[in-house]
């Protein structure tokens, strides 16, 4: 099943690079509460929101003049729901790339507070002291864990349940591995297919320690040396 217009725009590679030159040039402060945050953790935002009738017109859906950038309690209250889903009506999107593909800002653009995010990256940064790209293997067991749990609410979420929709955020490299996450969870595939280039480029605006910069470019050419179409 194809996505919808809207949510396909968000995945095209002329707004993620939009959206990442926005985030840069932010240098980490939110237009609306005036707040300092990493840049990884800022939403860009379309001051004239995204419709059917707009969204071939670059002059509203690839203007920077039309993109502030924003922190995530200034985004959610601006979109208390999007797209005019059903409620009730679940969705499952697995949305899957290569490290720093923009995997996470297409997300940002696209769900709301009533959705749930499923990152193995930011529930290992939420049970430890340590910064988004250093993943301890002491704590990785226990990271795993609460995604399954989550992912096992998905699987058996029913129309009473209150939360609206589910992205999967994940790299699945394999063919193999996004077929058998389409039809355990009756997802739809979202790729955001940046190129290698970019993401490596792209490491190196936004992870400043060296450290940690080496680990995610490692990531990404581990990444592509496994996926297949």
């Amino acid at each position: 099943m194809a996505i919808d217009p809207i949510h396909a725009f968000y995945c095209r590679k002329e707004y993620l690079s939009l959206a990442q030159q926005c985030k840069v040039a932010s240098g980490g402060t939110c237009a609306r509460c005036g707040g300092t945050f990493d840049i990884a953790d800022l939403r860009p935002h379309h001051k004239i929101e995204l419709t059917l009738d707009n969204i071939d017109d670059v002059n509203i859906t690839l203007n920077p003049d039309n993109i502030e950038v924003l922190c995530y309690k200034c985004h959610d209250e601006i979109h208390p729901h999007k797209f005019g889903h059903i409620v009730g009506q679940k969705h499952v999107y697995v949305v899957h790339g290569s490290p720093c593909a923009g995997k996470s800002t297409y997300v940002q653009s696209v769900a709301t507070r009533n959705d749930i995010v499923i990152d193995l990256d930011r529930i290992h940064a939420a049970i430890c002291i340590c910064g988004q790209y250093d993943k301890p293997d002491a704590t990785k067991r226990v990271a795993f864990n609460i995604r399954d749990m989550i992912l096992e609410e998905v699987r058996t979420a029913t129309p009473r349940r209150r939360w609206q929709d589910a992205y999967i955020i994940g790299t699945y490299p394999s063919r193999f591995d996004r077929d058998e996450m389409q039809r355990k969870y009756g997802a739809e595939l979202v790729h955001i297919d940046t190129p290698k280039d970019e993401c490596i480029k792209r490491a190196y605006e936004d992870v400043k320690r060296a450290a940690a910069r080496d680990a995610v470019i490692g990531w990404i050419e581990a990444y592509w040396q496994r996926y297949s179409e």
